[in-house]
């Protein structure tokens, strides 16, 4: 069987901070506190922190649904629940040149 052909061996999983998550997603999130601000249109914006968005999306009960962030801390990059600091819309989608 040629190797693109078998299957991958799922990833290995673990439990961080009671978020059952991929073994190098923490270090994702780490990473992703160091990045402060987003550029929007030439201009930096600063980012919005889980649970600072207008919506809320449950910071004071759980972890983000789509990157395992808590409240308080930056969305792990090109997650889908990070607000754009420009318009308010899902960063990764929204209409802003970034």
């Amino acid at each position: 069987m040629p190797d693109q052909d078998k299957p991958k061996a799922p990833p290995e999983m673990i439990t961080y901070r009671g978020v059952t998550m991929i073994a190098t997603w923490p270090e994702k999130i780490r990473e992703a506190q160091d990045i402060r601000v987003v550029e929007v249109e030439g201009q930096d914006y600063p980012r919005i922190r889980y649970g600072d968005e207008a919506h809320d999306f449950g910071a004071t009960q759980s972890a983000c649904r789509d990157c395992g962030v808590i409240k308080g801390e930056f969305h792990v990059w090109e997650c889908d629940m990070e607000r754009c600091p420009k318009c308010g819309g899902q960063l990764i989608s929204c209409d802003c040149d970034g």
